[in-house]
This record gives structure tokens, C-alpha cells and sequence, in this order.
């Protein structure tokens, strides 16, 4: 009867187009089994533990649909591409996930549908070329971060890349337990101030 409960969970989350909505998984949840497939990976930044989705079409947040896009003449990095986040590899409980746009217009679509969903952002202070925002989702425990920064290609054409990163509230560093550790939105905080 579980496993029946969970194909039903699973197959709700996956509209009629094929797109796993980011927005109906649930914190603290185990992630589907094919998320799990995907390849182990440590963020950079903050340390979190995460799965890469190789086919980020698949995916899309709310109404903004993503595409496999690589920037022509891009570094390795100058794609859309999806991370989904895990307290464990062991475990496997859903704590967020970080999404990677590298084409402008779907960038511009993920903050038009976070503007409308979730209010106007924290705007927060930048070098002249980007932008940071900030929401805090309270009534659904997660903390929002994005950021849009000028990138350049190979032979130094620039473009537009959009970082977002949706995690539960109160995450810190390394998906640590220790309160003196740094929070996700502390480390945020000193990288780009409240304006």
C-alpha cells in the first residue's frame, strides 16, 4: 500500500506535459528515485550535497518551463543545468535545489513567476552589471536566492546568467546541525548586504 501511496505521490507531481514541478516537492521528503540517479555532487559554495539532473527540460518551476541550453562558445558551466539537494546521499530527504540559467529570457521568466508568487524581492547590493534577490517564503519554510550576474564566453561575447537557489529555511553550511555553524542566508547576507 506504501509503495502504491508513493507512485500516486510521484506521478501527481508530473504534469501532463512531462515537467516535474520544482514547487510540489516537499522539504524533508525523500526525492524520487530517478532524481537520485543523477550525478553526486558537492556545491561549491555552500557545501550542500546534491544530484545533477542531466535533462533540465524535464523540469520547470511553476509556469517557467527551462530548456537544455548551452551558451555558443561557452565554457563547460555556461549551460542551464539543475541541482537537486539532499540532507544525505543515505537518506535522501528533499532540502532544495539550485537551478542554473544561462539563457536570458528564461531567467527573466523564473523572477516574473517568483515576483507573482511570492511578492517583490529583498533587492540587495551588486556590482553595477548584476542583480541579488532575496525572498523569505515563511509560510513555506524556504528561503529564495537569486542572483544574475554578466558572464562571458570564450571569445568574450557576454550573456546574461540567472542562479537560482531554493533551500529550506534555516539550512547552514554543509547542512550542518551546530547553530554556530553559518546559515545559508548569513553566507548570503555577507556576499551581497542589504541595500
Amino acid at each position: 500500500m506504501k509503495n502504491l501511496i508513493l507512485l500516486f505521490s510521484f506521478l501527481a507531481i508530473v504534469s501532463c506535459n512531462g515537467q516535474t514541478d520544482l514547487e510540489t516537492f516537499k522539504f524533508d521528503e525523500k526525492v524520487p528515485g530517478n532524481i537520485a540517479k543523477g550525478e553526486k555532487e558537492t556545491e561549491a559554495n555552500y557545501g550542500l550535497l546534491s544530484y545533477k539532473q542531466a535533462d533540465v527540460q524535464n523540469y520547470k518551476l511553476g509556469t517557467a518551463s527551462f530548456s537544455s541550453y548551452s551558451v555558443p562558445k561557452g565554457y563547460e558551466y555556461s549551460n542551464n543545468n539543475l541541482s537537486v539537494l539532499v540532507n544525505s546521499y543515505q537518506n535522501n530527504n528533499y532540502l532544495g535545489f539550485i537551478l542554473n540559467l544561462a539563457k536570458e529570457d528564461e531567467g527573466k521568466k523564473v523572477i516574473d513567476y517568483l515576483t507573482k508568487t511570492y511578492g517583490a524581492p529583498e533587492k540587495r547590493s551588486t556590482d553595477k552589471t548584476g542583480l541579488a534577490y532575496f525572498w523569505d517564503a515563511a509560510a513555506k519554510n524556504k528561503w529564495i536566492f537569486l542572483t544574475q550576474t554578466q558572464e562571458l564566453t570564450e571569445d568574450n561575447a557576454k550573456y546574461t546568467n540567472t542562479k537560482l537557489i531554493v533551500v529550506k529555511k534555516g539550512t547552514r553550511v554543509d547542512n550542518a546541525s551546530d547553530a554556530g555553524v553559518f546559515s545559508i542566508l548569513d553566507s548570503f547576507n555577507l556576499a551581497y548586504p542589504k541595500k
